[in-house]
């Protein structure tokens, strides 16, 4: 039940247990804060497809769904988050597992010496598609932490794919920087699987894939009553530039309160005159960027990357 429970994001790998199920060693319980605080972080979790799935079958598990499941992401949301603040459940950190070295001993380690020491190599493919259509997305930068600690920096070529060799054996992880990504710009990841290693050929392609240099994560945060873009900034560990950076291209104190206006639909404002959020924003949503960090990628497998484009990356749909 724990293995199954397990919740991922580009920070680290967290785990819901039940009151009573004990504590492991090495695990850290995590601070949940306050209700808005609390939802907030599980709603950035659920908009990955596997944790999403994780999600429901925690609150299935406690008697806390319908018999067919919540009608919404933010009904699971809610009530995952009232079994945690109600004490029915904690939210743990799970600790990173050790990397394999790659390393093989041909004898006992009081007997080892220098030529002992035997590297094998092996490789490691990636594939980057659009969920959609299924069309390769080239010209994506991703840096590729090898087992033995090294980092790769790659681009995916025309078909979307970085090969490697001389591999050393165990586990990559897959990161993608986000230096001045915008929104337009970025790819949202959708989820991961191992490619199937005879794939058909000549296939045509019927409608073209997106483009982007950028991919992540990317929450679609809806605001609250009483939320601010410094107290957004605050809660997701970024600045208020990064935010305005990623969804506007700007990060300019008034054009930040024009695209609040326009594209945000925010209407209320505090004493200093600057707007603040409320539920009643129409559209109400901000984008956030958070950083993709996938471990555990066996090597000597061809592991394919699913992205699409964000809803609201093509445009606002009240901006001037």
């Amino acid at each position: 039940m724990f293995q199954r429970n397990r919740l991922r994001d580009g920070l680290g790998e967290y785990a819901l247990l039940g009151f009573h199920e004990p504590l492991p060693s090495g695990h850290e319980l995590v601070a949940t804060g306050g209700a808005a605080q609390l939802e907030g972080r599980l709603r950035a979790l659920a908009q990955d497809f596997f944790n999403l799935q994780t999600l429901r079958e925690v609150a299935q598990g406690h008697g806390s769904a319908a018999e067919f499941g919540p009608r919404s992401t933010e009904q699971l949301v809610r009530q995952v988050a009232s079994l945690v603040l109600l004490g029915s459940l904690r939210l743990v950190r799970v600790p990173r597992a050790p990397e394999p070295t790659g390393r093989f001993l041909r004898h006992k380690p009081e007997e080892l010496t220098l030529e002992d020491v035997v590297e094998e190599t092996q490789w490691l493919r990636l594939q980057v598609v659009d969920d959609v259509s299924d069309e390769p997305i080239s010209g994506l930068k991703l840096s590729i932490g090898l087992p033995d600690g090294t980092q790769k920096q790659a681009t995916t070529d025309s078909s979307g794919r970085i090969e490697l060799s001389g591999v050393p054996p165990g586990y990559a992880q897959v990161d993608a920087p986000l230096d001045g990504a915008t929104l337009k710009e970025t790819l949202t990841f959708v989820k991961a699987g191992i490619l199937a290693s005879k794939q058909p050929a000549g296939r045509s392609r019927k409608r073209k894939g997106p483009s982007g240099r950028f991919v992540a994560r990317v929450v679609e945060h809806r605001v609250a009553d009483g939320e601010t873009l410094e107290g957004l900034a605050e809660q997701y560990g970024l600045t208020v530039d990064d935010i305005a950076r990623f969804n506007w291209d700007t990060t300019d104190p008034d054009e930040i309160q024009r695209h609040l206006y326009i594209d945000v639909g925010c209407t209320a404002k505090d004493e200093g005159g600057k707007f603040v959020f409320t539920r009643d924003d129409d559209p109400g949503v901000l984008s956030i960027p958070r950083p993709l960090a996938m471990s555990g990628l066996a090597v000597e497998q061809s592991h394919i990357l699913r992205v699409r484009k964000p809803a609201r990356s093509a445009g606002f749909l009240f901006s001037v």
